[in-house]
């Protein structure tokens, strides 16, 4: 099975000491009580207001948080598996190369998908930008394209993964 370059344990170019993945450990370390922060700060704040609309970002950024402060940590202990030679979970697991002509072919569709719901967000983004009474709307449209443009850049190496 395929294994990202950083965990091939054989790597010749990197020494026993393992110096990049010390500073990742590290970095990956110091991210994570921040994170923890701003997780208590975002729900305090969508506790405490009165407004609905803020609630509801709040709420949203909190989402991405959690989801971000769940990655850092098998991040984390992805790397520290690697250092350590044992099994920290949870972890990432690894993206193999993997050729199936069927995933390839299925996100190429989702790829077409994306990229005409990328159109069509940015449509109704300039739409709701037209007349002034709907910025809250437009905000959310044009997170929606952003996130559209994540989903495309995954499908998009999930495609190099899987071609046959």
């Amino acid at each position: 099975m395929y294994t990202e370059p950083h965990a091939d344990r054989s790597d010749s170019h990197r020494g026993p000491d393992h110096d990049l993945e010390h500073r990742v450990i590290s970095m990956l370390k110091s991210h994570g009580p921040r994170e923890g922060e701003a997780l208590a700060s975002y729900a305090r704040l969508a506790e405490e207001t009165e407004d609905g609309g803020h609630a509801y970002l709040m709420r949203l950024i909190l989402e991405d948080e959690r989801r971000h402060h769940r990655t850092i940590e098998e991040m984390l202990n992805t790397v520290q598996s690697f250092v350590w030679d044992v099994d920290v979970e949870p972890s990432v697991p690894s993206a193999a190369r993997y050729p199936d002509r069927r995933i390839h072919q299925e996100t190429k569709r989702l790829l077409a998908f994306e990229r005409e719901d990328a159109k069509e967000l940015r449509q109704l983004k300039k739409a709701l930008q037209q007349d002034k009474t709907w910025p809250f709307l437009a905000l959310l449209v044009d997170l929606m394209i952003q996130d559209t443009k994540k989903h495309i850049e995954i499908l998009k190496f999930v495609q190099k993964l899987t071609k046959p």
